[in-house]
């Protein structure tokens, strides 16, 4: 991303009126722990994607390199079959696990959120306690299709204590998002950049503030926003004071039993 996608991060700082790190612009990773420390982020997790190649599990060596800075959730695909189960297991059998990542629109075989082939990764899942976080945008779809919320709502209907992180916020679906959210207490949702400055930024503060105020954490997608722009911009976007705290800590710290 760091060598190919340049382009697109100062597109997009531009539309969100920010700026293009150092660390984007390098792909400096000690810069990048430096630029954590200026936004007063304690740790970062680090949702492995498919999609842009590398090997899964390749982001491991961040935990043990910076002790307590970074949390990995492993890249689990399971069109894999009986080997993805396998591949948690091995994997936590090494590495503090809370959680694995999952992106069923945007991967080289993509496969619906309800997809019966998903059922055994998402029973694992709600049986062991662990955290699936899905990438979840119309950025993020080969074709724009509203049907996929339905099928996120399936997901949790038939797996009603699984734990569901939605990166990028669902957006623009984001108010059928926190309608489940509303109606289940095992859904979260990371607004990221669409919680910034672009159509329906602010249905995610309202909701921080109100209905969401206990499943709304704080990201930044990075590396596609500036991780400090990101972090004074959520500072200042009209978060009340008492409900800072939850976003920017406690319900992650909860989530992820810190």
């Amino acid at each position: 991303m760091f060598q190919n996608e340049q382009a697109h991060f100062a597109r997009l700082a531009d539309a969100f009126d920010l700026t293009v790190s150092e660390s984007q612009r390098t792909g400096n990773l000690e810069q990048f722990v430096r630029e954590m420390d200026l936004a007063g982020v304690e740790l970062c997790v680090v949702p492995e994607r498919k999609n842009l190649g590398g090997e899964n599990g390749g982001m491991f060596p961040l935990v043990s390199r910076y002790p307590g800075r970074f949390m990995v959730f492993p890249y689990i695909d399971p069109m894999d079959g009986e080997s993805a189960l396998e591949e948690i297991d091995r994997f936590r059998a090494v590495w503090d696990i809370r959680g694995v990542s999952a992106e069923p629109t945007f991967q080289p075989r993509p496969y619906r959120f309800d997809d019966p082939v998903a059922y055994p990764m998402y029973e694992k899942l709600q049986r062991e306690n662990l955290v699936l976080f899905v990438s979840y945008s119309a950025k993020l779809l080969p074709v724009v299709d509203p049907d996929t919320v339905r099928q996120l709502g399936a997901l949790l209907q038939r797996f009603p204590e699984l734990k569901i992180v939605v990166g990028h916020g669902g957006w623009p679906w984001h108010l059928e998002v926190m309608a489940m959210a509303f109606n289940s207490p095992n859904i979260y949702i990371v607004p990221d950049m669409y919680g910034l400055t672009g159509a329906g930024s602010q249905d995610y503060i309202k909701a921080a503030n109100t209905l969401m105020k206990g499943q709304m954490l704080f990201g930044t997608a990075y590396p596609i926003l500036n991780i400090v722009d990101a972090a004074g911009f959520y500072e200042t976007c009209g978060i009340k004071e008492s409900v800072m705290p939850d976003f920017f800590y406690n319900n992650a710290a909860k989530l992820l039993k810190l």
